[in-house]
Order: structure tokens, then C-alpha cells, then sequence
């Protein structure tokens, strides 16, 4: 018997990912519905703490995507409730999004991660950058928004003019590989997932738009010392953080080197069809309905 009985699930938000928040929290609310919550579902903006007020719910789940609902702002606003909420606490989650603040944590704890230099898109002109292929990314996104694999000059040239408005971007050097993204749901039970993406890379139109295009593998094909490690390496990658709930950290398996690198990790991992963690979760044998239901009873406050 739940804790909880009135859910408030927040979706939608103000971010560049609001239309996979609105995507994936109907198939959250569908779950909860039959789970028998009582669920009253906040299209989340600036206004959340009235809404909070005026619901009372028992527990709050944060179906938000992207900056304001993952990276430290929303969560301000959940804690000053005191009420129970989902996912990641406010310094896990701005680290999180933060890919330049992450970077330095992951580099210091020994982890590998790709070469990589922060610029300022006003000063990118007087930037030397490195041989093709490279990748540029925004320093705070999430869903790989705004992430391009830059193969030549007019790619770079496009990729600077479409992301004119971004205040700093991360340049970094192209890792080739076996693309392998590992769950933590807890801090314990892990599995993984291999990809080979439609496109270059597990871009945004890959992760939620490619019609089943791209391939998700479980097992991963990598040797079971390889899937130990990189389970492992995730689950340090976590508690580094200091996470709460679930998380997907993603990882390259370099061709040449065959260490793994790590590339981010997303503290609020996306619930669609094609989503990554639900089928790791039902693989492990954990239904959607039990992940939803465990995310929802491991809610609490001080995250």
C-alpha cells in the first residue's frame, strides 16, 4: 500500500525538450492511472509554486526534460515545498546538466572523457579548432539538443550560424565506437543497452522520432568483463554526482582503445516507446508500471 495518493505530475516546462516532456509524461500518467493514483497533471511554468499551493499533493513526479526542469531550478522549487518529489536533488542535478562542471568531476575521479575545450560563441571566430571530425555541444541541454558531429567547414559554419544564440558551447573531440547507455535505478540495480543509431550519433531525432530505425541492443555485444565495468563505472558515476532515483549515463567503447569513455549523464531519463530505461528496466524483468511505481515510492525531500 502506497505512502502516496495524490500525485501532481509536472510536464510540459519551458525548455527546448517541452515536446518529449508532454510525450513522455502521458505515458507516466497513463501508468499512474492504473497503478490508482490520483494524479492531477501542471503543464509546469514559472507559476509551479501556486499550483503546488493550490493542489496539496502527497508526492510530486517530475516529468520535465531539459533546462529549468532538470537542472537544478524546478528542484528549488520542489524542495521550498517540502513536499515529496522524484528524480534528482538541486546540486546533482545542476552538475548533471552542466556537461563542463560534470566533465571536471568525471576527469578528476579517473574516468576516461574526450578532449574537450568550453568556448564562447562571441569569441568562436578566434577559436582554433581541432582536426575534423569533431563534435560541438551546448554546455546545458539535455536529449542531445544541439549536438552536431562536424565533418567539414560548411558543417561547422551551419552549426555556428543555427546556434548563434548559445552563450557557450563545448568543443570536443569525435570518440568512434560502440555507443552503450547504462541505467541506475537506485543505488544499486543497473543494465544496459547497446545502440546503433539511424543517424551518426543517439542524436534527439534518433532518441524519440526514428520510427524504430535505430537499433537497440540488450545484451550489449561487449564481453561480460567489459558489461561489469561499464555498469560499474555508471553506477561511480552516480554517486559522484550525487544522484537520487534513476539515471542514464552514456558511454563510448573506442574502436582502437576499447576503454570506455563517458560522455553525460541525464538524471531524468525520458519515458516514451523508445525510450531507453523502461526497456533496460523490463529486460532486468521490471514492468513499466513497477518502474513508475518505484520512481514514485523513492520520492522524498533533502534530495
Amino acid at each position: 500500500m502506497s505512502i502516496f495518493n495524490k500525485v501532481m505530475l509536472l510536464y510540459g516546462g519551458i525548455s527546448a525538450e517541452r515536446e518529449i516532456s508532454i510525450i513522455t509524461s502521458k505515458e507516466i500518467a497513463n501508468a499512474l492511472v492504473r497503478l490508482g493514483y490520483e494524479v492531477i497533471e501542471i503543464d509546469a511554468n514559472l507559476d509551479l509554486s501556486d499550483h503546488i499551493s493550490e493542489h496539496k499533493p502527497d508526492v510530486i513526479f517530475n516529468g520535465l526534460h531539459g533546462t529549468w526542469g532538470e537542472d537544478g531550478e524546478v528542484q528549488k522549487i520542489l524542495e521550498s515545498s517540502n513536499i515529496p518529489y522524484t528524480h534528482s536533488g538541486i546540486e546533482a542535478s545542476q552538475l548533471a546538466m552542466d556537461k563542463h562542471k560534470s566533465a571536471e568531476l568525471f576527469i578528476k575521479n579517473n574516468f576516461n572523457y574526450p578532449i574537450t575545450n568550453l568556448v564562447n560563441i562571441n569569441s568562436i571566430n578566434q577559436y582554433v579548432f581541432p582536426e575534423y571530425p569533431f563534435v560541438i555541444k551546448p554546455r546545458n541541454e539535455g536529449s542531445s539538443v544541439g549536438v552536431g558531429v562536424i565533418r567539414n567547414l560548411e558543417e561547422q559554419q551551419r552549426y555556428l550560424m543555427n546556434n548563434s544564440d548559445r552563450n557557450e558551447v563545448l568543443v570536443q573531440e569525435f570518440i568512434g565506437g560502440q555507443e552503450i547507455n547504462v541505467a541506475v535505478i537506485g543505488n544499486g540495480k543497473t543494465g544496459s543497452i547497446e545502440i546503433d543509431p539511424k543517424n551518426e550519433f543517439y542524436d534527439y531525432e534518433s532518441k524519440y522520432f526514428d520510427n524504430g530505425k535505430t537499433k537497440h541492443i540488450i545484451p550489449p555485444r561487449i564481453n561480460k568483463d567489459q558489461l561489469e565495468e561499464v555498469e560499474e563505472l555508471a553506477l561511480k558515476a552516480h554517486k559522484i554526482l550525487g544522484c537520487k532515483g534513476i539515471t542514464r549515463t552514456e558511454f563510448i567503447l573506442e574502436k582502437n582503445s576499447n576503454q570506455f569513455y563517458i560522455l553525460e549523464l541525464n538524471t531524468q531519463p525520458g519515458m516514451t516507446r523508445t525510450s531507453l530505461v523502461p526497456e533496460i528496466a523490463k529486460y532486468k524483468g521490471t514492468e513499466f508500471d513497477e518502474l513508475i511505481n518505484w520512481i514514485l515510492e523513492d520520492a522524498g525531500t533533502n534530495r
